[in-house]
């Protein structure tokens, strides 16, 4: 098979991940790492199994990463196996049965390597049944959670990670456009929903969702983009929150992004400008050696001004969400000195909204944090567009 259209990282890129896992076990303590994927929300959670394995599987996977030795990667679909071995850098694929499930031929590889005993890291939600299964077939394995930690080693991203998120992050600025060009009076929430997955594909990208949500400035009734997109047409006076994600090759960009059709009320205009303060204040505090507690700051103004939120302030990202995040609804971080760094991705998204959740808006961007500041990704303007 070809891989055209499968953009592929360099050997020197592969390797510096490897040596990064292998630097992680060093610090631990550990015999080698068992990562678990599943396909939930748009193959996201296969972010770890990714990472190294350049191949995101449709079911569930298993990548044990040996201290010595080299890698296996299990899949979960008989009719997927093909394509995985075809897609993957792993030359070790195998195809494990979904019944009863992969857990003994996890545990008899274990044994062929004399891995009984030891200290074994897991990373992913793995499910209850083959932990169950591991456990019981090596009971003087020990395991110890490393999902953290995984998290915060994809957070800091190499140059051709960062070039990967610059290239999805034009496919969000054309998927603005075409939104943009598609929103009049008349259209459903759900043929927008088209025009951006097709401008998303022909901008070279992979479309990963759109949220979107569609109501009269007059009569709000409605805060924050739905995961799900109606039938209601769009009429004057409306406002269209959107928040985007495009991919390009599992690497996302995020953008979020209000509309006005035609002239707003005077509460969504007062509701706008919060939305567009807090938006600037973030962006102007934003760079390596700040802390979260900084961020949170600006974000206060939101509640000060008699306004709530339903989703968080901010929050790392790459092919999933990543560290660090600032939790919803105004509540101050639980580690409010930990400081941004630099080389790592940021999305920012105010949202308020009013105490009734019938009102709200949204602004936001991913950028690149860097020592001089906040380096927006995109290029679409930051602020409404007024239609």
């Amino acid at each position: 098979m070809s891989n055209i259209g499968h953009p592929r990282f360099s050997d020197a890129e592969m390797a510096r991940r490897f040596q990064a896992a292998a630097a992680l076990m060093d610090e631990k303590g550990l015999d080698g790492l068992l990562i678990f994927g599943h396909a939930a929300n748009r193959r996201h959670y296969q972010a770890d199994v990714h990472y190294f394995a350049q191949f995101a599987p449709f079911n569930e996977s298993y990548l044990f990463l040996p201290r010595n030795g080299a890698p296996v990667l299990w899949t979960m679909a008989h009719n997927h196996h093909q394509n995985a071995m075809e897609l993957t850098s792993i030359a070790d694929t195998r195809d494990a049965p979904r019944m009863p499930g992969p857990g003994a031929a996890i545990v008899a590889e274990f044994k062929h390597r004399g891995l009984t005993k030891g200290l074994l890291g897991v990373s992913g939600p793995v499910f209850y049944t083959e932990m169950d299964a591991i456990r019981a077939g090596l009971p003087e394995l020990a395991m110890v959670n490393m999902t953290g930690a995984m998290k915060r080693l994809r957070s800091r991203k190499s140059g051709e990670e960062l070039a990967r998120q610059r290239k999805a992050a034009e496919g969000c600025d054309a998927v603005l456009t075409a939104l943009r060009d598609a929103i009049r009076p008349g259209v459903e929430e759900r043929e927008l929903h088209i025009a951006a997955e097709m401008a998303a594909w022909n901008s070279g990208c992979e479309p990963a969702f759109l949220y979107l949500n569609s109501t009269s400035t007059a009569e709000s009734d409605s805060c924050v983009p739905n995961q799900l997109w109606s039938r209601r047409k769009i009429q004057p006076g409306d406002v269209i929150n959107t928040e985007l994600t495009v991919s390009y090759g599992m690497y996302a960009s995020q953008t979020l992004r209000p509309f006005f059709v035609g002239e707003p009320s005077r509460a969504y205009e007062k509701l706008y400008a919060v939305t567009k303060s807090v938006y600037d204040g973030l962006v102007g505090v934003i760079r390596a050696g700040a802390t979260l507690g900084e961020l949170y700051e600006v974000g206060k103004q939101i509640g000060a001004c008699g306004l709530t939120t339903v989703d968080g302030l901010a929050h790392g990202f790459g092919v999933d969400l990543l560290p660090p995040r600032l939790p919803h609804l105004l509540k101050a971080p639980e580690n409010p000195d930990e400081k941004l760094e630099a080389g790592t991705t940021l999305v920012i998204q105010p949202n308020p909204c009013t105490l009734d959740r019938k009102s709200g808006m949204q602004l936001g961007d991913m950028g690149f944090i860097t020592a001089e500041g906040f380096e927006i990704a995109h290029r679409y303007p930051a602020e409404v567009t007024r239609l």
